[in-house]
C-alpha cells in the first residue's frame, strides 16, 4: 500500500484532521469555518490536502459558515442599533429584498457585502458613519 505524502514539504507525516481554515472560496481569500470539517492534513508543514471530492465538502462547509456569521451579523446590527431591515438595506447600498434572502440564508453576500456587514456589525460607530446622508456630505466635498 502506498503511503500519502505532502506534496508541499514531501513528509509521509499525513492524519485526518478537523481544520476550520482559512480556505480560499470565490473572492474570498480567507474563509474561516463555523465548523471545522476532516480533512488529510500533513503533520510536519500543516499543509491541508484535498482528495476528489472534498472540494465539494469544503465548499458546502464555507458556504455554510458565510449563511451563519452573515446572519449573526444582520442580528446584531438590527438589535444593537434598534433599526429596521430598510435602514440597514440602505446602509449597505443593496435591496430590502436581497438583505432579507442574506438575513434567511437562502443567498450568500458577495465579499464585500459580507466585509461591510462585519464592520458594521464589529464596530459600534460604524453604522452612524454609514449613513447614506453622510456618503452624499462627502460626495459634496470632493
Amino acid at each position: 500500500m502506498k503511503s500519502k505524502r505532502c506534496g508541499n514539504c514531501g513528509s509521509f507525516e499525513i492524519t485526518k484532521n478537523k481544520v476550520n481554515g482559512p480556505f480560499r472560496w470565490k473572492d474570498y481569500l480567507m474563509v474561516y469555518l463555523a465548523s471545522p470539517i476532516s480533512l488529510d492534513q500533513c503533520n510536519a508543514c500543516g499543509e491541508t490536502m484535498r482528495k476528489p471530492g472534498d472540494s465539494e465538502k469544503v465548499d458546502q462547509a464555507v458556504e455554510e459558515s458565510l449563511r451563519s456569521y452573515t446572519q449573526f451579523f444582520i442580528s446584531k446590527i438590527l438589535e444593537r442599533e434598534n433599526c429596521k431591515q430598510i435602514d440597514l438595506a440602505a446602509r449597505l447600498g443593496v435591496s430590502p429584498e436581497y438583505l432579507s434572502s442574506l438575513k434567511a440564508g437562502s443567498k450568500i453576500p458577495s465579499f464585500q457585502t459580507f466585509n461591510f456587514l462585519r464592520t458594521l456589525a464589529m464596530n459600534e460607530g460604524a453604522f452612524q458613519v454609514a449613513a447614506p446622508e453622510n456618503a452624499t456630505k462627502l460626495a459634496q466635498a470632493s
